[in-house]
């Protein structure tokens, strides 16, 4: 019984993701690759990345695994929500890129004055209701050693 519910939220949460995937992307606050992504957070700007999506690169790619173990740290250390997602494929193919790339970053919509100071979660900044739904899960599972993976819808 226990298991069944799990999965039907693990579900439910690809949901979530490919929306807050597609949205982000509509409103220009999303960076999709793992070059892209370093190159925006070596950069000090008033954007307040929120979500890292990070999926396995493709097997024998040792050099981009070590990059996003890199990325994942880095995260952890800068408080950035990592979700850990089932397919490269299922993320590029979400977001119509014409390549395989196995992470996306999402920065918060800041609402008005880019001078805003403080959390992301402060009032200084719109997230969507599927992003605080992400956030919330991220919250709920942040302490586990081992991240569980989102499984991307199909279609």
């Amino acid at each position: 019984m226990v298991i069944t519910s799990e999965m039907s939220n693990k579900n439910q949460m690809g949901s979530l993701v490919r929306k807050a995937l597609v949205q982000a992307n509509i409103e220009k606050r999303l960076i999709l690759g793992l070059p892209q992504i370093v190159k925006c957070l070596a950069v000090e700007n008033t954007n307040i990345p929120i979500l890292c999506l990070i999926a396995p690169p493709k097997s024998g790619d040792y050099a981009t695994h070590m990059h996003e173990v890199l990325l994942q740290a880095y995260c952890f250390e800068n408080d950035i929500y990592t979700i850990h997602l089932d397919s490269a494929e299922n993320l590029s193919r979400i977001l119509e890129s014409s390549s395989v790339e196995s992470c996306a970053l999402i920065y918060a919509n800041p609402s008005g004055d880019s001078d805003c100071e403080g959390s992301f979660l402060d009032e200084d900044y719109n997230l969507t209701k599927i992003e605080r739904k992400l956030v919330n899960y991220c919250e709920d599972h942040w302490d586990e050693s081992e991240h569980s993976t989102i499984r991307l819808p199909e279609k």
